[in-house]
């Protein structure tokens, strides 16, 4: 058994920190899920990488794209606000602005908000649209709506009602033939259509079904469908897409317009001197149920879904509940839908991170119905080669987010490549002491925190902490030393601005979040990010790792709107700061 498994690439070495060996029923599930995977010898041609980093150190600002507010807006953050920020942005300093994923989720169930948990990550997520901009469009449309607020959290389901009335609304002009929208507009999109193919018409029918299902009350995601409507090829499925072409052509009309915005950000960003742009978000899978495993079911291996074993953070491991690709189904269709999946996200943007980056390795797979403890890693090959094919054919910088259970010799093997790592202050140790920035690697991007560590001011106050103790999910006992870790992690931090231990037990305040970012600004790696909630954010948090609707995660909004966010004397002191110290 154990030579089979091997010759499949399923990892049945002595595991991590004593653990068990891998239980033979997770053996038994993958070595029949997985065929025998081929060998594929790594290639050694490098990444491309823009000539700007070959010259200088840039700076950028990340963001959750969702998250911005303004009076404009239909209670949810789109490109139109992005591009407002694009040139106080560029004009501070930035070469680039990191995104959130920006995959298609399922606007049958829009509570269903991570932007990591994606239904196809080919596809673009509608409620990046602005209306406005939408040939069409007309403002007595959006005041047939209710606009729901964003002051604190967004109401997806309200909002994207919003956006889909709005957008239903212009779409029916274009039906109509309305002289208003000019011939240039309905061919480009007649354009964008036909160049889609089956593969746009497909995840059209995915959306047109899903909410037809969501209405009759059997959930928005395929599982959950009669099984005459689980395949695109079934007669149901067939008879479906014969009867409802109005709307799978208004999803595909959706997709244009979010695709057109989406580059034309991507130029506004160019235009105002970003050297990069924009930095979009690969997710390391998709959800099992969603527009993609629908569309093409071989493709992913069933029964089994991504997470992560334990490590020092998370002691049970966590389950990520995304589906998996086939190792092996890659490699019999020489990568082309992986390939194909690149392409949709490094075509609109300047540079790529991509999610869990050790994926491009190996990926922990885990039974369903079994404890994340009773996973394995399963290996694949060739997918970096195909990436870095693909950053040359997109002229595209690709960042690898190799964070938490790290193969040895993956980000050398990263490095040799000219795959950008990332690095997070607080997570850099020597020992006892938090590794100067200056020591970075030059091929990597550095930030004080993610989307997944509570922003600044709340990480400061140990406000994550005191959620998990009031969900549950962390005991008084254990919070105790996480607070006195936490305090020291402050001090180490304040040590390598040249600040007294003592400003670990002080309030934050202006002058030491513009300290701590020019000690970011400081590293060695040529990318630095200036993360907007650590300036702007308050104690919102994004995301609690975890945890689901417990605590409103890819929900909370900034405490500023996009006009105040220009005008942030904070925002504009530490962006002045990054940009005197990355000259």
């Amino acid at each position: 058994m154990l030579a089979a498994a091997r010759a499949r690439g399923i990892d049945v070495a002595p595991r991590w920190g004593g653990a068990a060996d891998v239980p033979t029923r997770t053996l038994d599930l993958l070595t029949e899920l997985l065929g025998e995977l081929p060998d594929h010898p790594e290639g050694t041609r490098k990444a491309y990488v823009p000539p700007v980093l070959k010259t200088r150190r840039v700076f950028g600002v990340a963001l959750q794209l969702y998250q911005l507010r303004s009076p404009r807006n239909l209670g949810i953050g789109d490109l139109k606000d992005l591009t407002a920020l694009i040139p106080t942005f560029a004009e501070w300093g930035a070469d680039f602005v990191g995104l959130n994923p920006l995959h298609a989720l399922f606007t049958a169930e829009p509570e269903r908000a991570s932007p990591f948990s994606p239904s196809d990550r080919r596809f673009l997520n509608p409620m990046i649209i602005a209306v406005e901009d939408v040939p069409g469009y007309a403002p007595k449309m959006r005041d047939a709506v209710d606009v729901p607020s964003a002051d604190e959290v967004i109401d997806h389901t309200a909002a994207t009602r919003a956006k889909l009335s709005v957008l239903r609304a212009i779409h029916a002009r274009w039906r109509a033939g309305d002289p208003a929208i000019d011939a240039t507009a309905r061919a480009a999109f007649a354009r964008f259509r036909s160049e889609g193919g089956e593969a746009l018409e497909t995840f059209c029918l995915f959306e047109a079904i899903s909410h037809a299902m969501a209405v009759d009350g059997f959930g928005a995601g395929w599982t959950g469908w009669p099984r005459v409507l689980q395949r695109p090829d079934t007669p149901r499925a067939k008879a479906f897409r014969e009867a409802h072409q109005s709307d799978i052509t208004f999803h595909a009309f959706l997709q244009f317009c979010a695709a057109q915005q989406l580059a034309a950000t991507q130029k506004a960003a160019t235009d105002a001197g970003m050297a990069i742009g924009l930095y979009l978000d690969l997710a390391v899978g998709a959800a099992p149920d969603g527009a993609a495993t629908f569309a093409d079911p071989s493709l992913v291996l069933t029964g089994v879904r991504i997470g992560a074993p334990p490590d020092l953070f998370t002691s049970e491991g966590q389950d990520w509940g995304l589906a998996p690709f086939s190792p092996s189904e890659l490699v019999a269709r020489d990568f082309a839908p992986y390939r194909a999946m690149l392409s949709a996200v490094l075509g609109p943007c300047g540079a790529v991170r991509i999610d869990h980056a050790m994926g491009l390795e190996r990926l922990y797979l885990i039974p369903d119905g079994a404890p994340a403890l009773e996973g394995a890693y399963v290996a694949y090959r060739g997918l970096t080669d195909t990436l870095v094919d693909e950053t040359h054919r997109h002229f595209a910088l690709a960042i690898g987010e190799d964070l938490g259970v790290v193969p040895e010799g993956f980000r050398e093997r990263m490095a040799e490549r000219a795959l950008y790592s990332m690095r997070i202050l607080p997570f850099e140790r020597d020992g006892n002491r938090m590794r100067p920035p200056a020591r970075f690697p030059a091929a990597a991007l550095a930030c004080l925190s993610t989307h997944d560590i509570a922003p600044l001011e709340a990480w400061w106050r140990g406000d994550d902490i005191v959620t998990r103790v009031a969900l549950g999910s962390l005991s008084r006992r254990d919070a105790a030393t996480a607070h006195r870790d936490r305090r020291m992690e402050k001090a180490l931090l304040s040590g390598l601005a040249g600040l007294p231990p003592g400003v670990a037990d002080r309030p934050i305040g202006d002058d030491l979040v513009v300290a701590l970012h020019r000690v970011a600004a400081r590293s060695a790696s040529r990318l630095v990010a200036v993360r907007l909630e650590d300036v702007v954010g308050g104690r919102r948090l994004v995301n609690l790792p975890g945890t689901d609707r417990e605590h409103p995660n890819w929900r909370h909004t900034l405490p500023l709107t996009v006009e105040a966010i220009t005008q942030s004397e904070r925002l504009q002191r530490v962006m002045a700061a990054m940009g005197r110290e990355r000259r």
